[in-house]
């Protein structure tokens, strides 16, 4: 076959998209509008409650909170999903979304945007069950982290402006402080209320999820994961060490500002350099997961995000900031091809469930970690923080090792 007669990876991509069910392309214009909303202020949250007069210890006993909130509320979220449909789980994330930046907006106190960071964090924990749901009942196995990785791709592109805007309306409001950040949480609005309305009139639950109104109980759908599924205990513990890191990630600006002495553009271009991982190489990494072996792209990444942990410890200048931020990307591409190995552990009726009992073992991790970094930036050093989440981040690669490649393929 000639150069000319191969079809580009552009239409293959797109062909790929053609050819795949409502859910999962109205999916990716949700989260277009959800995406580029909540990027306006997720890079300056923590930095926007200290600034309100939490020290990094309340803000990590706030994030322990929120933990508490996602171990009680992901299973539940799962059967919810399973039972009453995708897109009504989707309506309620979106709902809580938007509580959650009214009230950021309107708070002057570190108390109140507290109950507005718990409120984002049941939201996040809804959607974190839920959209891989949409991508497990409608992807084929053997394209699955290819299609996720064309999903994030679009998805997230948006988070590689979303933060540089953010740090040009701030300048204008009155840079990193509550008055400079507060305006963001108002346009956020705005754009929750277009993923809303995307949802609304335009989703329908996956024809393949089909297990919406039947009448099993919980327990027996909880056991029969346990009892059906291949190597899950272990696929937990993979699921809870690296995860650990994953649920702080809200230390990294504050140390960026508070340590590194970086501005807002710097912390918001570590944003963006982060996102350029997904939406540049989440196609080509999730195709070569899918052809070359996924374990093998795993442990790859991981090492990166290990490696961005030092860089942002021992980082001379603002360019290795952003280096830092790109490297630290990589763990979206851990986490995307996770969940697309998990996706396939246990049988597909069952999926609500199991990544519900996985979000209550992430919960635990984020009950706990949180508290053990402020108290490590508290009493050691911030420096120790960053040391930690690059041990834990080895240590669960070592895990993932011992799974046989015949599971993870």
């Amino acid at each position: 076959m000639s150069d000319e007669q191969k079809p580009s990876l552009i239409r293959k991509w797109g062909g790929f998209l053609q050819r795949q069910e409502n859910p999962f392309k109205v999916n990716i214009l949700k989260n277009l509008a959800q995406s580029f909303s909540v990027n306006l202020t997720y890079q300056y949250q923590s930095i926007f409650i200290t600034a309100l007069g939490a020290d990094p210890l309340i803000l990590g006993l706030i994030n322990s909170v929120s933990g508490v909130v996602n171990t009680i509320l992901s299973i539940p979220a799962g059967i919810i999903a399973d039972r009453v449909g995708i897109k009504k789980v989707l309506l309620m994330t979106l709902s809580i979304y938007l509580l959650s930046a009214i009230i950021f907006g309107v708070s002057y106190t570190w108390e109140t945007a507290a109950i507005g960071l718990t409120l984002f964090a049941v939201a996040f924990t809804l959607d974190r069950t839920v959209c891989p749901m949409i991508c497990g009942s409608t992807l084929d196995s053997s394209e699955r982290v290819t299609g996720m990785g064309i999903c994030d791709t679009l998805s997230f592109s948006p988070q590689l402006v979303a933060p540089l805007i953010a740090a040009t309306l701030m300048t204008r409001f009155g840079g990193m402080t509550p008055q400079g950040i507060r305006p963001l949480y108002y346009l956020q609005i705005v754009g929750l209320i277009i993923g809303f309305i995307i949802i609304y009139t335009r989703f329908e639950n996956p024809r393949a999820h089909g297990s919406v109104g039947r009448d099993v109980n919980v327990f027996d759908d909880l056991k029969n994961v346990l009892a059906e599924g291949i190597m899950v205990k272990k696929w937990i513990m993979v699921t809870m060490l690296s995860s650990f890191p994953w649920q702080v990630m809200f230390y990294i600006p504050l140390f960026a500002a508070e340590v590194k002495g970086a501005n807002q553009f710097i912390i918001g271009g570590m944003g963006t350099a982060s996102t350029l991982v997904l939406v540049f190489l989440a196609i080509p990494l999730g195709h070569l997961a899918d052809t070359r072996g996924r374990k093998k792209i795993i442990i790859i990444a991981g090492s990166l995000v290990t490696s961005s942990y030092l860089l942002l410890v021992y980082a001379p200048n603002d360019v290795t900031l952003l280096l830092s931020g790109f490297l630290s990307g990589f763990a979206m591409t851990v986490g995307q091809i996770q969940t697309a190995v998990g996706a396939e552990l246990i049988p597909r009726k069952y999926l609500g469930n199991w990544y519900g009992i996985l979000g209550f073992f992430r919960g635990l991790v984020n009950i706990v970690s949180p508290i053990i970094c402020g108290f490590l930036w508290n009493t050691v050093s911030p420096h120790s923080v960053f040391f930690m989440l690059a041990l834990m981040q080895l240590i669960s690669l070592g895990v993932l090792s011992s799974v046989p490649t015949s599971i993870t393929k």
